[in-house]
């Protein structure tokens, strides 16, 4: 069985009392939904390696202030492939910055935790923003 590590990185900022998450949409945007930054990892890479390069690459951002480790792996069984997403939090600067989108990212987004939980296609994207979300209220 072939095994693939993917990390799906939660990009946020905070702006005076509350976050912002980010949520991108690929191309084709018509048949993409929004979703927080993917990418594969590298065998030479750690998760948060990965997703510093992912988010640098995808989105043109770079020195997070912040990696948060959800600690939360999601499985995926597709006949010989065992795909592991693993979920991660990247503290953007604070202030607003121009986004730099890749050619596969058609739309990049901030949005607030609501419009951001309702946004993301996927129960595990929901899972993960929850948590990053409420570990960041707590620490607050």
């Amino acid at each position: 069985m072939q095994q693939l590590h993917c990390v799906r990185v939660f990009v946020f900022r905070q702006l005076g009392p509350r976050f912002e998450y980010l949520v991108v949409r690929e191309r084709p945007a018509i048949e993409s939904f929004w979703k927080p930054v993917t990418s594969v990892m590298r065998p030479d890479e750690s998760i948060f390696q990965a997703a510093v390069r992912s988010v640098g690459e995808v989105v043109g951002l770079d020195n997070p202030q912040q990696i948060v480790d959800l600690q939360l792996a999601n499985h995926i069984q597709i006949g010989d492939l065992d795909e592991v997403d693993w979920s991660v939090g990247y503290r953007a600067r604070d202030l607003p910055v121009d986004l730099h989108t890749d050619g596969v990212v058609s739309e990049a987004r901030w949005l607030d935790f609501d419009s951001s939980y309702r946004n993301l296609d996927l129960e595990e994207d929901r899972r993960s923003i929850m948590r990053l979300h409420f570990t960041l209220r707590s620490a607050g």
